[in-house]
């Protein structure tokens, strides 16, 4: 019996919930599960809706779950963006303004944690102590006003992202009857959250360490370490933690910062958080200086909500505005999915959540005036504290009822970057095919509060604070590259087209048809000197404007593109593309130009994943099958020195089929082109050997005509689907585990040599490839691999080589076979012969991959 479909967030659109493989009581199920209106509904900017899945993990990532490795990934991706230690002053004065009249009203703040130990047995020793402190009221004055401070550490939240449960949290008065148990305690609800308090048992486990008091930074001078996460993981660990909560803190509100409060025994500091990075205070100790901590959340509670993070261009929807957005969106999920019923009822709840429609202003650069959108339930939510932190709506014209779709993200600031709009406006004049068009798009301005009647035009936009402090005196900028702290812009972009991700498609015809439509998006785009450079399965959308039409596919995601005549403004950032889809020659060499080759072998990768993930074929989706091959082939990477390096599965797939030998697509047709895709791409060397000892891939160009002219391969594609049979309605629902540790225990044994992903006799001969013929007719079955006695089920498989695929990524860093195991006999002696080992490439430094997010466990 089938079972529902496992659909992973991140960067993702969502599958339809409802197939025919559904039976009428698992239809009524989720309908029932989706109507429900939540305990807390949404309120403008807090608690808003995050991207609707059936489970917690990323779509593009099979990387590890549990928390020590998401801590881990976390923390070394924070590594790079903490700046400190700033003074606490400073930092109060700047980030926290507060007028002398209402700083002398201030409680007193003597001995105000005198009873919060300075080192303790455990954490909880802590909790009540320091709660109890911030919550003092002399009668009249509360320490921090309109906000109370609750133990949250026994009640997770795993309504989000991943579960986590904070220790402490801070709520506005207001919203502590929504989350509170009993007294001080209350479930974890950073939907809510207004800060958090991470604390640590005692000081030696702070992730920082000061200079010396006197101590001035000089870029001349050497600089001490500020950054002691780097050095062992359980800081690593612990300073992941802080960034895994403040990412989830700013993906379940609106907001354009946050504050966090790590606590050490009595020693404590405070951090802001905006999508450049994170500003650390120096080290305080509350029993020395208790008014510190006491001034700050004085401070705090007098702030607006503007300078506490929210973003006030988002409000509540009227009644009626949600009734129109209901209405819209259920008319537009007819058309795109042909449903209608009880199936269109659960389709319609994947973009809208009961009681949790809001309003975001557009305020178009170009016609100078703002337009009102409603948006609910968000396709995409961020994974990440810092970068783009994409959400993308499906959204209702407020005054019209059309449906749009709209993106609100942060857009990099620095010189020659241009805003995705103006891009895609431009390549839509100038012809370019299977492309959206631009509605409205602008920076966002600064609002101070929903009242402020001062037009959109004359507010500054908003934008990061971080990277205003790369050149401050106090800044550490050892163990950093401070040229990746940039400046971003909050930015919000409207367009006509609002579909379904490629990985909806509803079968093979779908896969093959939309992949030539974004072909010819990249084939004209490079024909005005422009490559794309992010193409991954979610930049490409599903779309029809008429009733009983097949959809086709609209090339999105423009903001990263590079106009080749112009300086790549991207060029002295980390990887900043959707890492599991990025070509070998760029995972490779960062410093070599981005080419139409690389786009399509991007668009090569999109097709497989799509292909292995919903499309029938013989690896089962058991944790030493499916999910390893996509492990293995999509996400591989090892971390050296802080940086992640990659691209070693997809080099040794290319030069061996050593990954995609093991499927065999239901569809002959889509497993004769997939493959010829793959020769197009690079033709296997014979000579590999499988398991040769590689750590960093090298570029190496195709020699083959069909990769090198586009538009030959954009001829070849087109009658390739009009000379076979492709299936309309083959998708496939297949559930794949999560755990990484069981996924690698069962790892599939591989052969010492693997077969070509043809035999001879399939492969078609050149004349066959010039005149299109590819040797299937429509309808005929494939014809079958021949195999050897050491292919056959690839039973005669390496121990050894099984072993080496076994463990994290973070502990991959080669793949060597000694030349006396017993295991290892290839069938020829050529194909025996160990080679040897690539020279390592350059260290890069980099930020971690993006794309990656997963599902967690709390301590």
């Amino acid at each position: 019996m089938s079972q529902l479909r496992h659909v992973e967030p991140g960067f993702v659109d969502f599958v339809p919930i409802y197939d025919s493989q559904h039976s009428p009581d698992e239809v009524d199920r989720l309908i029932a599960a989706t109507l429900d209106a939540p305990d807390n509904p949404a309120l403008g900017n807090y608690n808003v809706p995050l991207a609707l899945v059936e489970n917690n993990s990323e779509i593009f990532g099979h990387s590890p779950k549990d928390s020590d490795s998401r801590y881990a990934r976390y923390g070394r991706e924070g590594a790079g963006f903490a700046l400190g230690p700033m003074p606490v002053n400073a930092f109060l004065e700047t980030f926290c303004p507060c007028s002398t009249e209402v700083l002398d009203k201030m409680p007193s703040a003597a001995d105000a944690f005198i009873k919060v130990p300075r080192a303790a047995d455990a954490e909880e020793d802590i909790y009540n102590p320091l709660i109890t402190a911030l919550n003092q009221s002399d009668g009249q004055t509360s320490r921090c006003p309109g906000y109370t401070f609750m133990d949250a550490s026994t009640h997770a939240d795993a309504a989000g992202n991943c579960t986590v449960k904070p220790d402490v949290l801070c709520y506005a008065n207001e919203h502590v009857s929504r989350v509170q148990i009993k007294g001080s305690i209350s479930r974890t609800d950073m939907g809510f959250a207004t800060f958090f308090i991470e604390i640590k048992s005692h000081s030696s486990q702070d992730f920082f360490e000061d200079p010396y008091a006197h101590w001035r930074s000089s870029r001349a001078q050497p600089c001490w370490f500020f950054r002691r996460a780097s050095k062992t993981s359980r800081f690593l660990d612990d300073f992941g933690q802080q960034v895994v909560y403040a990412t989830e803190l700013c993906a379940r509100q609106f907001r354009h910062c946050c504050f966090s409060v790590a606590l050490f025994g009595c020693k404590a500091r405070i951090m802001r958080w905006d999508r450049a990075g994170v500003i650390v205070t120096r080290q305080f100790d509350l029993h020395h200086n208790p008014e510190i901590l006491c001034e700050f959340v004085w401070r705090y509670a007098h702030m607006s909500e503007t300078q506490r993070g929210m973003d006030m261009t988002v409000v509540a929807a009227s009644d009626a505005e949600e009734t129109l957005f209901q209405a819209a969106i259920k008319t537009h999920v007819a058309l795109q999915l042909g449903l209608s019923g009880k199936p269109l009822q659960a389709a319609v709840y994947q973009h809208y959540q009961p009681n949790a429609v809001c309003a975001i202003g557009v305020f178009d650069a170009t016609t100078r005036e703002e337009r009102r959108y409603l948006v609910s339930r968000p396709l995409t939510s961020p994974l990440s504290v810092t970068g783009r932190a994409t959400r993308s709506y499906w959204a209702v014209d407020a005054q019209t009822g059309q449906v749009v779709c709209l993106k609100d993200t942060w857009r990099l600031s620095i010189r020659g970057a241009e805003q995705e709009g103006t891009v895609i406006a431009s390549l839509a004049a100038e012809g370019v095919r299977n492309i959206p068009a631009v509605l409205d798009h602008g920076d966002v301005p600064t609002v101070l509060d929903t009242k402020q009647s001062t037009s959109f035009d004359c507010m500054p936009k908003r934008t990061t604070v971080t990277h205003q402090f790369v050149d401050a005196k106090w800044v550490c900028e050892q163990g950093i590259d401070l040229s990746t702290i940039v400046e971003y812009t909050q930015y919000r972009l409207v367009i006509s087209i609002a579909g379904y991700a490629l990985h909806n498609i509803f079968g093979t015809a779908e896969l093959l048809s939309a992949g030539c439509h974004v072909l010819q998006a990249i084939i004209d785009a490079f024909g005005k000197k422009r490559v794309h450079r992010n193409i991954h399965p979610s930049s490409v959308v599903l779309y029809r404007d008429k009733p009983e039409t097949d959809r086709r596919g609209i090339l999105l995601d423009w903001d990263l593109s590079w106009h080749m005549k112009s300086t790549n403004p991207h060029r002295h950032l980390p990887f900043d593309a959707m890492w599991q889809f990025m070509s070998i020659s760029i995972l490779g060499r960062k410093k070599q130009s981005h080419s139409i080759q690389d786009d399509m072998e991007s668009l090569l990768y999109s097709l497989l994943y799509c292909a292995l993930r919903w499309l029938d074929h013989t690896l089962e989706p058991t944790p030493g099958g499916l999910p390893w091959l996509l492990q293995r082939l999509f996400d591989d990477a090892s971390w050296q020195e802080d940086q992640p390096e990659g691209g070693n599965g997809k080099h040794t797939n290319a030069m061996s089929r050593k990954y995609t030998a093991l499927v065999h697509f239901k569809s002959p047709s889509l497993h004769k082109w997939l493959n010829m895709l793959m020769d197009f791409h690079r033709p296997k060397d014979e000579e590999y050997r499988v398991g040769m000892r590689y750590l960093s891939p090298e570029p190496q160009p195709s020699t083959t005509a069909q990769w090198l002219d586009p538009k030959g391969l954009e001829e070849l594609w087109v009658r390739f689907m009009e000379d076979h049979h492709l299936e309309r309605n083959d998708r496939v629902v297949r559930t794949l585990p999560h755990e990484s540790r069981e996924i690698a225990e069962k790892a599939p044994a591989l052969p010492a040599t693997l077969p070509s992903t043809f035999s001879e006799s399939e492969k078609p001969d050149a004349d066959e490839l010039r005149r299109g013929d590819l040797g299937l007719d429509s309808g005929r079955p494939s014809k079958k691999r021949k195999t050897s006695s050491s292919d056959d089920g690839y039973t005669q498989a390496s121990a050894h080589l099984n072993h080496l695929h076994t463990g994290t990524l973070e502990r991959i860093t080669a793949l060597t076979i000694p030349k006396d195991d017993p295991e290892l006999k290839a069938p020829s002696a050529a194909s025996s012969a160990v080679a040897p080992a690539r020279k390592k490439s350059p260290k890069r430094r980099v930020h971690a991959k993006r794309g990656k997010g997963s599902k967690t466990k709390r301590k």
